[in-house]
């Protein structure tokens, strides 16, 4: 065990009946107690100063009593596979071994695919599912559909949809889900700094691999600093009370953020206090949205007034405002909650052009990022394990792709034409999806309009480990074993990669659960003759993670 690992607290009780194993999910390494059979405890494994409760419900997860237990498939579904009764959500389940849902699942995946083309098969399965290198749910997903003949694929997803289709065009990169600015410089150059609807003392308790838990810390000094800070959030957010009164809250009316930053923006240019230079030297079309800004374009000029009385915050406010960051060295951090509405893609264009003004855009002394999740971004990306785990065991990969966020448009309108990042598109007839590590009826927009169009398809297919409303809408579900029934490696930071970790099996799968790369072998090897040794390789999961770790610079192997 590294020093990052020693422990900060007394150790766990131990007797010759338990154990304590080091592991790993999204929220961080861990240390989880078990007796063998059961999870008794868990906590953090790194040293910090500041606990994260998410670490503490490895006996919750494992034990709950929502976990799907066995192979179920949906009564009227069971029935008539060809031409199924019932009505998703409301039928019952009925109890039926592995081989009768594997031998279903394969002959209408053979009848669907025969019958409408790979582009029926909707198998993007976007979702945060496991963090591990080999247990990803969705890429084995893909990696069984792939020598079958390809399936729809996703385009985007749910968290940063609108951002990271405008932020390209804008600062030539998606920026949401770049290397940001690194703390030392916030805490040593920036005398002012924003929080735009961020609640980063929530979402630094997680990552997309695991968290690096460095980001509250941070945080923690800049708390104490005496710096300037600022939340913009139309919610008083667990940041707020975190920073205490050393932030000030001002609280827009939701969805008005573009108009209290044209307010601010207007009260740059009335002042005369845009950068010119900057401007000309490193922006093109200011001139267009001057334009616009001073209602020279439309006869509307979208000064501090003209904001007050759609953003809720008063005029004198977004003065001062305008002021504050025109005179001091000013940090504008933006989370991704506000672009997750219709044209969302204005606020970070916008936040953008706010910052262009300024003219502190890619100084050490003030800058603008955009993360969810603060990663400790000093550190180079490390190499490692993730620069192996790409491409595609033979076949061909998605043959056409939807942004996911319009599923359900799909469903309603298979054939139609839409517009997406400036091209015309085509959805396709999806009549089968299969949703793997994923929870799409908690992310989607509009639940009930998504449990109408989601009766279409001719079969739903869920792998999960509890019993979701996803689960609960599906034709066949299969039980999925969680991150700790099971072996698999991760990293610590999204892009500080400060740490591998080793997220080692804790207890035995509970009941009838299987780990997805097993149940995608068996069902490629019924797919085709050698499809097992296609889709493995010949290697078992833990020979998998060796070759992760073992892997010749410059070379990859074939799982992603």
């Amino acid at each position: 065990m590294t020093p990052a690992f020693a422990d900060q607290e007394p150790p766990l009780p131990t007797s010759s009946a338990t154990k304590t194993i080091l592991t790993a999910a999204h929220w961080g390494p861990m240390l989880v107690e078990t007796d063998g059979e059961n999870v008794l405890s868990s906590r953090g494994a790194l040293a910090t100063p500041f606990a994260n409760s998410l670490q503490t419900a490895v006996r919750d997860q494992v034990h709950s009593k929502t976990r799907v237990r066995y192979p179920m498939v949906r009564k009227g579904f069971l029935a008539s596979p060809d031409k199924p009764q019932g009505v998703r959500g409301q039928d019952e389940f009925v109890r039926v071994s592995w081989e009768q849902a594997l031998d279903l699942i394969d002959a209408q995946h053979r009848r669907i695919r025969d019958s409408y083309g790979p582009a029926s098969i909707f198998a993007g399965s976007y979702g945060w599912r496991s963090n591990g290198v080999l247990h990803k749910a969705a890429t084995l997903l893909q990696r069984y559909m792939s020598p079958a003949g390809g399936y729809t694929g996703h385009l985007g997803d749910y968290s940063t949809g609108a951002a990271q289709a405008i932020m390209p065009y804008v600062v030539g990169g998606n920026e949401v889900y770049q290397q940001q600015t690194s703390w030392p410089l916030v805490l040593e150059h920036s005398e002012v700094v924003v929080l735009w609807s961020a609640n980063p003392l929530n979402t630094l308790k997680i990552a997309w691999n695991a968290s690096d838990e460095q980001g509250i810390p941070w945080f923690d000094r800049l708390r104490q600093s005496g710096k300037r800070l600022i939340c913009i959030d139309p919610m008083r957010s667990e940041t707020v009370d975190f920073f205490g009164d050393s932030m000030e809250w001002i609280a827009p009316h939701m969805g008005t953020d573009v108009a209290l930053m044209l307010g601010i923006a207007h009260t740059l240019v009335e002042n005369d206090w845009q950068d010119d230079a900057f401007l000309t030297r490193c922006t093109s079309g200011y001139d267009i949205f001057a334009r616009y800004l001073t209602g020279e374009s439309d006869g509307v000029a979208k000064t501090a007034d003209w904001a007050a009385a759609i953003c809720g915050v008063k005029a004198d406010k977004i003065r001062e405002l305008a002021q504050l960051f025109h005179e001091n060295t000013t940090m504008l951090m933006a989370g991704w909650g506000m672009q997750r509405q219709q044209y969302g893609e204005q606020k970070h264009w916008m936040l953008v052009t706010l910052a262009a003004m300024l003219g502190q855009i890619g100084t050490p002394v003030a800058d603008l990022v955009f993360p969810t999740i603060l990663p400790t971004a000093a550190t180079r990306p490390a190499r490692g394990c993730w620069a192996r785990c790409r491409g595609v065991a033979g076949g061909v990969d998605a043959v056409e792709k939807i942004p996911v966020a319009r599923i359900v448009e799909a469903l309603e309108n298979p054939g139609a034409e839409y517009q997406h990042n400036g091209m015309a598109r085509r959805f396709p007839d999806i009549r089968f999806i299969w949703w793997a590590g994923g929870a799409n009826f908690t992310h989607h927009q509009d639940t009930n309009r998504l449990i109408q169009a989601w009766q279409k398809p001719e079969l739903i297919v869920i792998s999960e480990c509890f019993w979701t409303a996803a689960a609960r809408h599906a034709d066949i579900v299969l039980p999925a074993t969680t991150s700790f029934e099971r072996n698999d490696l991760t990293m610590t930071g999204d892009y500080s990669n400060q740490h591998l970790v080793p997220m080692k099996q804790v207890v035995a799968p509970r009941d009838e659960a299987r780990d997805d790369f097993a149940v995608f072998a068996d069902l490629s090897e019924r797919w085709e003759a050698g499809g097992r040794e296609r889709f493995t390789e010949g290697k078992s999961d833990l020979q998998w993670l060796e070759t992760f770790i073992r892997w010749p610079p410059g070379a990859a192997p074939s799982s992603r």
